[in-house]
């Protein structure tokens, strides 16, 4: 079954569901999908250091040169190469190019520059992605450093310097892993099915709320209107397998779920109680069409409220570290 499903556009996608489904539910209502916020504004991100590391969050060693004896690419590439960042764990190689003042990745595939002022090697300090997430400590962040400082010996550097000292970064490490654990939680809604959803009727209460089919093969409410946040305000899956929706599948009826789960990250969210309550009428108008228990993530009845306070909990945690939901270093942060 796999193999008939190839990698493809978003545009590509659409005109493979389109073939398969309609795109027009029986009813309209997509004015469920709306939020009346206003997001402030926030200081636009210097060019200098829009494609660099974080500066709270990332352990990073910034080499220079000298300025007679600029780095040159085929040197760096050649000492700070793949199979090197392997023993120090593939931290993220930046560079600053010659003739410019604005931080940039090495291998990015747009970089033509060759010869740099500085390269910065960087370390991000807990990453939730990793399974398990690395937690820095002092050894290994010893270790670390005593590599480098011998590798770029071999570049001819002139200058190094930390963003935080090794005890320092170890701590940050530490700090983050509590308090990513601790927040890195989504708001989840459960339509549990009396007897299966089907397929077809599932599609068309998704077209009929205005929600897009795409992205992972989910039903997204996507995030175009907002200049931040995550690129879905909340998607849409099932604990049944494969857990995603195939239009083609759909459309052969070979599609019944036992359930319908609602959802988004509440740190990566602009505005996480404002998508929660317009989650809840989505859900409500989807148990009107399909039947079924309405539920929280944890398979008891959903208690509005309790929800809410737990997300305003999560924005407390965010605001005494300064940190807004849904921008830069929430985004950064939450995956």
């Amino acid at each position: 079954m796999e193999s008939d499903y190839t990698i493809s556009t978003a545009s590509e996608s659409d005109e493979r569901a389109k073939k398969a489904l309609p795109f027009e539910g029986k009813e309209d209502k997509s004015d469920i999908l709306k939020l009346n916020i206003s997001v402030p504004n926030f200081p636009k991100e210097p060019d200098s250091i829009k494609y660099f590391a974080n500066t709270k969050y990332d352990w990073i060693i910034t080499i220079e040169a000298n300025h007679s004896n600029l780095f040159h690419r085929d040197s760096v590439e050649k000492f700070i190469s793949n199979d090197w960042r392997k023993k120090v764990m593939y931290p993220t190689v930046y560079c600053l190019p010659e003739k410019s003042n604005n931080w940039t990745y090495l291998f990015a595939g747009d970089n033509e520059a060759n010869t740099f002022k500085k390269i910065a090697l960087a370390w991000k300090l807990y990453d939730p992605i990793e399974e398990p997430p690395t937690i820095y400590d002092e050894k290994t962040l010893s270790k670390f450093d005593k590599l480098v400082k011998k590798r770029i010996k071999k570049i001819k550097a002139d200058k190094i310097e930390y963003n935080y000292s090794i005890q320092e970064a170890s701590s940050v490490s530490n700090e983050l892993s509590d308090f990513v654990t601790k927040n890195n939680q989504w708001a989840i809604i459960v339509l549990k099915a009396d007897k299966k959803f089907e397929g077809k009727e599932i599609w068309d209460v998704m077209m009929s709320l205005g929600l897009s089919w795409g992205d992972m093969d989910l039903f997204h409410w996507n995030n175009t209107d907002l200049e931040v946040g995550d690129d879905q305000l909340l998607s849409v899956w099932t604990s049944t397998a494969p857990g995603y929706f195939f239009p083609e599948e759909i459309a052969a009826g070979n599609v019944k779920t036992e359930d319908l789960i609602f959802g988004f990250s509440i740190p990566r969210s602009v505005a996480p109680q404002e998508v929660f309550k317009v989650m809840c009428e989505v859900t409500d108008y989807a148990q009107k069409r399909l039947g079924g228990k309405i539920l929280d993530g944890n398979g008891n009845k959903l208690d509005k409220n309790t929800e809410l306070d737990r997300i305003d909990l999560i924005l407390k945690n965010l605001d005494k570290e300064s940190i807004n939901s849904g921008i830069r270093d929430a985004l950064y942060l939450f995956q």
